[in-house]
């Protein structure tokens, strides 16, 4: 945030008001030249270098269910491949942010779901059963594979109060068909304390091989709790 300076004549020390937020992301990784399907990650990077889309960028600190996440609507902005004489090679990937980033939690760590149900409940410290937060909430959906079919999946972002006894749908995602994808969907409105991801509507994989899709889920609350 770039603060703006309004010290008048007077005042023994500087004054400022806040500005405009900004946010960027950098990060870095070693480099594969294989053709294995991770390596998609790097050639889909090198694509949407100047690309019209903005990306969905979503950042797992924790690696766990509840853990902190940050997520970011963006544009790449430098895709650089360093291959130094007497070290490996590497790749590193700058994003420009369009609308700041947010703060939130993770409902989903990346990782194969072979049926349909519910994560765990993610709760909001400090609220009450008829609480929760106003100003709605931003989720990011990622899929990195199906299984050997594109299985068609619903998944949804559930909100409930303190008790957990009844959810009801908050967002729910484009049902997916088609190759690996992302999704980041928004919601107006109060938003109760507790969240989780749920994943349904899963279709069969071809004979005996199980249905497997790949994802992960997080969300942010776009206002602080009341």
């Amino acid at each position: 945030m770039d603060p703006a300076e309004v010290t008048t004549f007077g005042d023994n020390d500087r004054n400022y008001m806040p500005g405009l937020r900004d946010g960027t992301l950098s990060f870095d990784g070693l480099f594969s030249a294989s053709t294995t399907p991770t390596d998609d990650i790097v050639l889909y990077l090198d694509g949407a270098l100047g690309g019209s889309t903005k990306q969905v960028f979503t950042v797992d600190v924790d690696r766990s269910t509840g853990g902190r996440a940050w997520l970011m609507r963006a544009d790449d902005t430098t895709y650089d491949i360093s291959a130094p004489l007497s070290d490996v090679v590497s790749v590193s990937v700058d994003a420009q942010a369009s609308d700041g980033y947010r703060g939130g939690r993770v409902l989903r760590p990346l990782a194969a779901a072979t049926s349909t149900g519910s994560n765990s409940a993610v709760a909001t410290a400090g609220t009450t059963a008829a609480g929760g937060t106003t100003g709605g909430a931003v989720a990011h959906l990622h899929v990195t594979a199906f299984g050997s079919t594109k299985n068609g999946a619903t998944i949804k972002v559930q909100h409930s109060t303190s008790a957990g006894s009844t959810w009801a749908d908050l967002i729910t995602f484009s049902t997916l068909a088609g190759d690996p994808t992302f999704q980041r969907s928004t919601v107006a409105g109060t938003v109760k304390e507790q969240v989780r991801a749920t994943i349904s509507a899963m279709s069969s994989g071809a004979g005996s091989t199980a249905k497997s899709i790949t994802h992960s889920v997080a969300v942010a609350r776009l206002m602080a709790k009341t």
